[in-house]
């Protein structure tokens, strides 16, 4: 009779002990991304930087469905995981001025339980500029079209100078842009177009000359550019209503003014 009791209160215990086993259904969660979200990641030159995404468990392979893209394109990728952290890597090098985006889709990893992450996305930017660079060339810039009415060529960054059209795809990964505004006089439909060639005297001599839209940038004037009316030995664009001179290079004559004509 004992030996029946003993055997009871064992199986009794085991049972207990099965069905209070906690089973886990919870997804695995991202705790950190390296490079970290919406983050500029400033290289000289790009590299095959690996992404790494770590969770709050253990983790193994799901469908593997991780997608790298960017500009709309897909950038192929090899992964490998220890532990908690899965490594992404891309094929080829990375380009700068350009932001990817890293997607995760349901099920693409679990943990060990089987659940399966939910899907999301993060991002960063492969830069050559930082954001504080990014902001401050954007000052620089907006500053010299609001006193010139025209775009720098280039933007200088101590000794580094970048186009302005690199530039500004630089900036606009980060939704930065330059604010540019056409005067009422050029939208016009009647506004004429002049071209002439003849001496530049701005920074030497020798032929130049162009073909630029009858318009002055300093009183906005259309349909008003006289060419060499003062009859100058090297010949000039003047605006019959404000008296601008300009080179015929384009640029006004005047000393460091840095003002152009409008090219056609």
């Amino acid at each position: 009779m004992l030996l029946l009791f003993g055997i009871a209160l064992v199986l009794n215990a085991n049972f207990a002990s099965a069905t209070n086993v906690t089973i886990d259904k919870t997804n695995p969660k991202v705790t950190a991304v390296n490079p970290a979200n919406n983050s500029i990641v400033v290289s000289k030159k790009a590299t095959k930087m690996p992404i790494k995404v770590t969770f709050n468990e253990n983790i193994k392979s799901g469908t593997n469905w991780i997608v790298l893209t960017s500009n709309g394109k897909i950038n192929p990728t090899s992964t490998s995981i220890s532990g908690k952290t899965i490594k992404i890597t891309p094929k080829y090098t990375l380009a700068t001025n350009t932001k990817y985006y890293l997607t995760f889709h349901s099920n693409s990893v679990k943990d060990i339980y089987g659940n399966g992450v939910s899907s999301f996305t993060y991002s960063f930017t492969v830069s050559k500029l930082t954001k504080t660079e990014m902001k401050n060339g954007l000052s620089r810039v907006q500053s010299f079209y609001n006193k010139n009415n025209r775009l720098p060529t280039t933007v200088a960054f101590g000794s580094t100078k970048i186009s302005i059209t690199e530039f500004q795809k630089i900036i606009a990964t980060q939704g930065m842009k330059v604010s540019t505004h056409k005067s009422s006089a050029l939208s016009q439909s009647n506004i004429k177009t002049v071209s002439a060639y003849g001496w530049n005297s701005c920074g030497g001599w020798y032929k130049t000359g162009g073909t630029w839209l009858d318009y002055c940038p300093f009183c906005h004037s259309i349909n008003c550019l006289k060419y060499n009316p003062k009859h100058t030995y090297e010949g000039e664009w003047t605006c019959s209503k404000c008296d601008a001179d300009f080179c015929n290079c384009g640029r006004c004559k005047a000393g460091g003014s840095s003002v152009h004509l409008t090219k056609a």
